[in-house]
């Protein structure tokens, strides 16, 4: 249980959790799940650490996809896209009574990502730079177009299951032709396909690398730059089309 029922006392100490699934699958909670979720752990003082690794740094239209849910978590744990991926650089924020120069001096952790100058200067830059434009609007008018397109293509195959995306953190379920079984051997040929790099639309060749996530591995996970074009999107759509053309027996 939660509780030593001898002390009376919560058992743990944190809840560590992903406010949006990686890679789980890109499962966005409902509206209300954190909510909830931070009410029962003040209850019993459990603290919340958020993990924003994969959705942090304006993925979702927000700084933080915490900042969806109406919560503030206590701590916050965040890298990759602070440098874009040209250097390693990790951090972590918290409250200040959890983490400050008394009780968490210079020192008091250990990481082979410490004293890398050229990983915080890049750091430094890339918040400089995403401060100078309206991130939250175009991620949130292209993640919206972006969704709308996995939308037709779901009407046209039923071998497409649940869709869903917020911002451009999107995600789509390749399952029987029911639409809810999950179909891993489908979305392993389509995988497949992609890599050939054969697949012609409007006179060019591509090929398209597809990222899996979910339980059953039968989610393709979509986390392009937040700089993504409207017209790559549609050929992005364009190239999954053909895709299942080729694949669907």
């Amino acid at each position: 249980g939660v509780l030593d029922t001898k002390t009376g006392q919560a058992e743990f100490a944190a809840f560590y959790i992903e406010p949006i699934q990686g890679t789980g699958g890109y499962v966005i909670p409902p509206p209300n799940f954190f909510i909830e979720l931070k009410k029962v752990l003040d209850q019993h003082g459990i603290l919340l650490v958020v993990d924003e690794i994969q959705m942090g740094m304006w993925r979702t239209g927000k700084l933080w996809s915490i900042e969806h849910f109406g919560v503030q978590p206590d701590v916050l744990v965040f890298g990759k896209a602070l440098t874009n991926g040209l250097n390693p650089l990790s951090g972590v924020w918290a409250r200040e009574e959890l983490i400050n120069p008394e009780i968490f001096p210079p020192g008091s952790t250990h990481s082979t990502f410490n004293s890398n100058p050229m990983g915080t200067a890049v750091a430094l830059e890339v918040l400089r730079m995403t401060s100078e434009v309206d991130y939250g609007a175009k991620v949130l008018e292209k993640g919206a177009y972006f969704l709308e397109g996995l939308k037709d293509l779901q009407k046209r195959w039923p071998q497409i299951g649940d869709v869903d995306g917020l911002g451009l953190a999107l995600r789509a379920e390749i399952c029987e032709a029911d639409g809810f079984t999950p179909n891993k051997a489908l979305l392993n040929r389509m995988e497949a396909e992609g890599m050939k790099g054969d697949i012609e639309v409007d006179g060019k060749r591509y090929g398209l690398i597809l990222d899996v996530g979910g339980y059953h591995k039968n989610v393709i996970t979509l986390a392009p730059s937040l700089e993504i074009s409207k017209g790559e999107i549609d050929l992005g759509l364009k190239l999954l089309d053909a895709i299942l053309r080729r694949c669907v027996d």
